[in-house]
């Protein structure tokens, strides 16, 4: 088993349009020194190699893409232009083509089909069938040169062969006088010089067409980022620091820019002047403006719908957030599903087959006795049909229409094979906190130590809440707030005796009482599970777990049996200790989100089993496991355990995890499938294989969806090329000529033409069905 490369770099080949194409650049480029792996994608033109050592330069591998036929792109242009665009261009070039072909071959076919023929008809066909070749046929003769060189017989050798064949007995028929086989007609080998290369080139233009359809979703979110800003710049012109308009493309970091109400945010930064609603559809999914102002960060592509910002750019062109996204969707649309490398397969052999099959058809005419022209005839067929380029973009086509579509609906697919396992998977493991719940725990109940001054405990939280930034101790500095008769939230005579949340004790402060003033913030230690320590003005204050305070000295029995009752009715419990005394016990409720129950239960439905697995306690997870229908439940899971379990869910099962904290990457990355949530840690995200942008559970079922509807495509495509092949090649090869169906080269050629068009049709109607699947 070969290891893997160290390094991982990504280019660009122009002129791949198959899976063969695809092949020949990855023979080349493994021959490069220092080149471990290479895995070239033709829908994309996109190449991953494996590299050990120095990087390898443009000068290394441009001789051995080009020995291969095709073109390497640098680096810097590579950056610069729209895949979809290059995609647009070849569409019009093969279209250009198409229509000069077309008009090439009407002289030649006129006369036949209106019964003008005559010795000048001959020579002027032979003409404009040398000169349809020379041109519009020219590509087939470079590729067919190139795979000979490289060793690999694509569909350019199988095409090159039947047209230089048809030139040929067509140029003998008029220039040598040969004898014409019986029942054929010299048009024959003209329509396969001429009309099997329009037919061809037609094909091209189906396949380019469809690949720049594909791509469509790339074009709309590069389309996102603007051309221009407006930044403020100090120079000889303009020495006071003046807005001028750039190329968006020139901003440095810690330039600001100016958006006006309406314009889109050029780069990522931190709004330094102003407010406005900005809307963020486009990377959250949120169909309402969010309100920004100074000290708020803000993301390239998004709108500024109704006041001035001026930005601080801390990350431009390819270091935005927009940026990202397109590179990961790049990425997905060049990984290879499982179901494609079977399509490859198939078409790798199937090059050698055919030939075989041809050589066999010229073999059994000869012996049946047709003649040399007959058998040649059938062989050319033979070749022309079975062209394996419907077979090359059945998986390719589905799949980029799949995960453009998806991104569209603020599901970013990073991984192409993704959209195949999802639609496979029958375990769904999900985290709890953030995935499940809404991530943001509330305070439910309070226990004070008998004969504790509420006052103190008061004065100790608000130090514990400046000390830390966890999730416990922002929802105790928010509960202190209220309990405090916060300017938000005051607390009127009498009404914090009577909160629900809090237990009844003998000491009570004055209602009303102000929260310590903020200063210079404490110091303190976090400890990654079990709490927080601070010290404030000679005092010590410890905030967390049983287990942190029994380690500071603190005895914690006082409160154990309260304790241990909020923890019964699944509430966190975090105990809290001012100078080595336990001063009250903290429950926390973590609300479960409001999509939750809808997306487990349409899950329940489809016969999936449903897994919680958390770090949180026993009762906590019972609490949240019942109230949604989850079947199965694992608590105080370490990062670590998380692995095994998904490696025990493996075994038996497709598992997809989904998780939006840092905790959930390793699992996330050892499922078959992760899903992060969009609004969860950046880790999260970079790891899972999608990503639900909007941050909403319930566009996992319809990520679901667009992977069952995807494979399906991608099945029934494969079955159109397959069966085509399968009917088609006996129907070249002359099996049915006892019944009087010939198939002459020319219409074995539109038959090629007509099972693209059924492959790029039924992706074009996925299409429209993924538009059409509801949340």
């Amino acid at each position: 088993m070969q290891a893997p490369a160290a390094h991982q770099l990504s280019i660009k080949v122009d002129g791949m349009t198959c899976a063969h194409c695809a092949r020949a650049v990855e023979k080349s480029l493994k021959t490069v020194a220092g080149v471990t792996t290479a895995e070239a994608d033709f829908a994309s033109g996109s190449v991953t190699l494996g590299y050990v050592g120095a990087k390898p330069e443009f000068e290394t591998l441009d001789p051995a893409v080009r020995k291969g036929g095709y073109t390497l792109v640098k680096e810097e242009v590579a950056a610069a232009r729209d895949p979809a665009d290059v995609a647009r261009r070849e569409q019009r070039r093969n279209l250009l083509l198409l229509i000069a072909g077309a008009v090439l071959v009407l002289p030649v076919m006129l006369p036949h089909w209106l019964g003008l023929m005559g010795r000048g008809w001959d020579w002027a066909a032979l003409a404009l069938a040398v000169l349809i070749q020379a041109t519009v046929g020219f590509d087939f003769y470079k590729g067919a040169v190139a795979g000979i060189r490289t060793r690999n017989l694509g569909m350019d050798v199988l095409v090159s062969i039947g047209m230089a064949s048809g030139l040929l007995f067509g140029a003998g028929v008029v220039i040598f006088h040969w004898a014409l086989p019986a029942g054929l007609s010299k048009h024959v080998y003209f329509e396969a010089a001429t009309l099997l290369v329009v037919f061809l080139r037609l094909g091209k233009y189906v396949e380019a067409r469809a690949r720049g359809n594909a791509l469509g979703a790339l074009r709309s979110l590069l389309q996102l980022a603007p051309d221009k800003a407006r930044v403020k710049r100090s120079g000889p012109d303009n020495p006071v620091g003046q807005v001028i308009e750039v190329d968006a493309s020139d901003v440095k970091r810690g330039e600001v820019c100016v958006v006006n109400a309406g314009g889109r945010i050029p780069v990522d930064g931190e709004v330094v002047s102003g407010e406005s609603d900005v809307d963020e559809a486009m990377l959250t999914g949120e169909p309402v403006p969010v309100a920004r102002k100074v000290g708020d960060t803000v993301r390239a592509g998004t709108i500024a719908t109704n006041g001035t910002l001026e930005v601080k750019a801390s990350a431009v062109g390819a270091g935005t957030a927009l940026a990202n996204i397109v590179r990961l969707v790049e990425e997905a649309q060049r990984t290879k599903a499982p179901i494609q490398r079977f399509a490859d397969k198939v078409s790798n052999w199937f090059v050698p087959v055919v030939v075989g099959i041809a050589v066999v058809t010229a073999g059994a005419w000869l012996i049946s006795g047709a003649g040399f022209g007959r058998a040649a005839t059938q062989a050319i067929a033979v070749l022309v049909i079975a062209c394996p380029c419907a077979l090359g973009i059945a998986v390719p086509a589905a799949v980029m229409i799949g995960s453009g579509a998806a991104l569209k609906r603020n599901i970013l697919v990073k991984n192409g094979a993704a959209l195949e396992r999802i639609s496979h998977a029958t375990v769904f493991a999900f985290d709890k906190t953030g995935t499940l719940t809404a991530g943001k725990p509330s305070v439910e109940a309070v226990e004070f130590a008998e004969g504790v001054d509420e006052a103190a405990v008061l004065e100790a939280l608000a130090v514990i809440s400046q000390a830390s930034q966890h999730p416990f101790t922002r929802a105790a500095g928010e509960w202190l707030t209220k309990r405090s008769g916060g300017p938000d939230n005051p607390v009127g005579p009498g009404e914090a005796e009577s909160s629900p949340n809090v237990a009844p004790t003998a000491a009570r402060p004055q209602a009303g009482l102000p929260v310590p003033p903020k200063g210079t913030a404490p110091k303190s230690t976090e400890l990654a599970g079990k709490g927080v320590i601070a010290e404030a003005d000679g005092h010590k204050y410890v905030f967390g777990t049983a287990a942190l305070l029994t380690e500071q000295g603190v005895e914690t029995d006082a409160l154990h049996a309260r304790s241990e009752a909020l923890r019964a009715k699944g509430d966190s419990v975090s105990l809290l200790a001012a100078d080595g005394k336990l001063v009250a016990a903290f429950g926390f409720e973590d609300a479960i989100r409001e999509d939750a129950k809808q997306v487990i239960a349409q899950l329940n439905k489809t016969g999936a089993k449903t897994v919680l697995i958390t770090g949180d306690h026993e009762a906590a997870a019972l609490r949240v496991a019942t109230a949604l229908g989850i079947e199965d439940y694992h608590a105080g899971v370490s990062p670590e355990r998380k692995l095994m379990l998904i490696d025990r869910l493996k075994d038996n099962a497709i598992v997809a995890m989904v998780g939006d904290g840092i905790n959930d990457a390793p699992a996330l990355a050892r499922a078959d499938v992760g899903i992060a949530i969009g609004g969860g840690s950046d880790v999260a995200k970079e790891t899972g294989d999608l990503v639900l942008m909007s941050g909403r559970l319930t566009d996992l079922p319809l990520a679901i969806d667009f992977g069952r509807l995807a494979l399906r495509a991608i099945r029934q495509n494969l079955f159109l090329s397959l069966c085509y092949n399968g009917i088609g090649i006996p129907l070249a090869a002359g099996a049915f000529v006892w019944a009087g169906v010939f198939l002459p080269p020319s219409y074995a050629a539109l038959a090629m033409v007509l099972s693209d068009i059924s492959v790029a049709a039924n992706s074009a109607r996925l299409a429209a069905e993924l538009r059409k699947v509801k949340a």
